[in-house]
C-alpha cells in the first residue's frame, strides 16, 4: 500500500494538531518493520527535523515544495502538486484536505467543531473557512478520523455524518515526558546523587531560558480565546487582592488570534506578577511542567485537550475546567470547576497551591497516562485505512 501524508502545515505552526500529525506518521512508519507499505511524505519548504533519520530508507519517499503563504498553498499549490502522486491512502492529520483534491482514498482529519460550538472565539473568515474545509471533508473522504468520542459525537449530531464512517484515535503522550519520568532516580539506580545533580542543572537552565520564578501557577496553551485566559487572569488577580496567594502566575505557548490586546495588557500593568513565556521548546515542556506548584486549564472548548495531561505525566497536579472533552480525557486524574464559575476557580487554585486536591487519585493518574499513547493511536489508523485495497484504478499517475 502506498500511503501519502501531509505533513506540510509543519513549518508553520506548531501546536496540537502538527504535534498529532508528526506523531502518528512517525509511529507508522516505526511500526513498519519490514517495509511493505511506501510511505510518501510531503513537506513545504523542508523536509522537518523529526523526520530526517528516516532519510535513505526504501520505503519512505519525500516530496519537498515550496510556498510561504498559507492560503495559496494550502488550497491551489499543494492541489497541484497533490494530482501528481502516485498513492492508495491520502492522509491529512492536521488541516483538512485542500476543496480542490479529489481522491477515492482520502482520510481526513477533524479535531473539533470549535468553528460551530464556539464561533465566537474566532475571527470571522475563519470560521467561514473552517466550516467550509470540514463540510468538503465529510463530502470527499472515505473515513474521517477524529481525537475524541466527545468530537465523534458532536459530527453525528451536528453533521449528521455516518457513525460507522468515524475513527476515534485519541492524542497521546509524547516520548519527550515518559524520557523525563526514566530520568527520575529510584533506589535501584547505582548514581542517585549524579542523577539528581544532573536534573537540577537542567531544571536551572530551562527556568533561566524561561524567566521562570522559584514558585509558580502555570497555564500551558495556544493563547487565543477558547482557551479562557481574561477569565484565570481575573480569578488570579482576585486571590492576590484577597491575600489568599501571592505566587506568580505563568501563562505559556504560542500566541494565537484575538489575543494581542489582552496579553499587551497583562505584560505592561502586571509584568511581576504574570509572566509571559511565548512558545516552549518540546525538550523543556517536562521541566516547565514539572516545577510548577499545580496547572490549570480554564478552556471553554476543547477536542482533546492535551496540556494537563502531560502536566499529570510528570507529577504536577492539574485543574481543569469541565468543558467538552476534558472529563472524556482526564477522567478522576484531575481536579474540576465548573466552566464559568469564578469563585469554585479560586477555590481549586488554593487548594491545589496546598496540594489539597483530594477528588484526585494517583491511580487513575497512572491509567491515564498509560490509556492515551500514539502507537495505539496509529494502529487504529493503520486499521481503518488499510480497509483501502490497492486498486490500480484508484491511482494518480505521477
Amino acid at each position: 500500500m502506498r500511503i501519502a501524508i501531509d505533513l506540510t502545515s509543519l513549518a508553520d505552526n506548531f501546536s496540537g494538531i502538527e504535534r498529532y500529525a508528526m506523531s502518528i506518521a512517525k509511529e507508522l512508519i516505526d511500526m513498519d518493520i519490514k517495509g511493505k507499505d511506501t510511505y510518501i511524505l510531503l513537506f513545504k519548504r523542508k523536509v522537518h527535523p523529526a523526520f530526517q533519520s528516516y532519510k535513505g530508507r526504501k520505503n519512505i519517499i519525500f516530496k519537498v515544495w515550496e510556498g510561504q503563504n498559507k492560503l495559496l498553498f494550502a488550497q491551489v499549490l499543494l492541489p497541484f502538486h497533490l494530482y501528481g502522486i502516485k498513492a492508495d491512502v491520502f492522509l491529512f492529520l492536521a488541516f483538512q484536505s485542500p476543496i480542490l483534491f479529489r481522491h477515492k482514498g482520502i482520510y481526513n482529519m477533524i479535531p473539533d467543531l470549535v468553528c460551530w460550538d464556539c464561533p465566537e472565539t474566532m475571527k470571522k473568515h475563519m470560521e467561514w473557512y473552517f466550516k467550509l474545509s470540514i463540510w468538503n471533508a465529510l463530502w470527499v473522504s472515505k473515513g474521517i478520523i477524529t481525537i475524541s468520542k466527545f468530537t465523534r459525537r458532536r459530527i453525528i449530531e451536528k453533521l449528521h455524518y455516518p457513525k460507522e464512517k468515524l475513527t476515534v484515535a485519541y492524542c497521546g503522550i509524547s516520548q519527550v515526558f515518559m524520557d523525563y519520568v526514566k530520568q527520575q532516580p529510584d533506589s535501584k539506580d547505582t548514581d542517585v546523587a549524579g542523577k539528581e545533580e544532573m536534573l537540577r542543572n537542567r531544571s536551572l537552565d530551562v527556568r533561566h531560558k524561561y524567566h521562570l520564578p522559584e514558585q509558580y501557577l502555570l497555564c500551558l496553551a495556544t493563547l487565543e480565546p477558547r482557551k479562557n485566559l481574561p477569565f484565570l487572569v481575573e480569578a488570579y488577580l482576585e486571590l492576590l487582592k484577597e491575600g489568599k496567594l501571592d505566587i506568580p502566575l505563568v501563562l505559556a505557548g504560542r500566541k494565537g488570534w484575538k489575543m494581542d490586546e489582552f496579553l499587551e495588557k497583562v505584560e505592561n500593568e502586571h509584568k511581576r506578577k504574570i509572566i509571559v513565556t511565548g512558545f516552549i521548546d518540546d525538550e523543556d515542556l517536562p521541566y516547565v511542567y514539572h516545577m510548577a506548584d499545580c496547572f490549570i486549564f480554564p478552556s471553554i472548548y476543547e477536542g482533546f485537550g492535551m496540556p494537563p495531561l502531560e502536566a499529570m505525566a510528570v507529577g504536577t497536579m492539574s485543574i481543569s475546567s469541565d468543558a467538552a472533552s476534558l472529563p472524556e480525557v482526564l477522567g478522576k486524574a484531575a481536579s474540576y470547576f465548573h466552566l464559568g464559575n469564578k469563585e469554585e476557580l479560586k477555590e481549586k487554585m488554593c487548594q491545589g497551591i496546598r496540594q489539597e486536591c483530594d477528588d484526585v487519585t494517583v491511580e487513575e493518574i497512572r491509567k491515564r497516562v498509560e490509556k492515551f499513547q500514539w502507537r495505539k493511536s496509529a494502529k487504529k489508523i493503520y486499521r481503518e485505512i488499510s480497509s483501502c485495497k490497492h486498486d490500480k484504478n484508484n491511482l494518480r499517475k505521477g
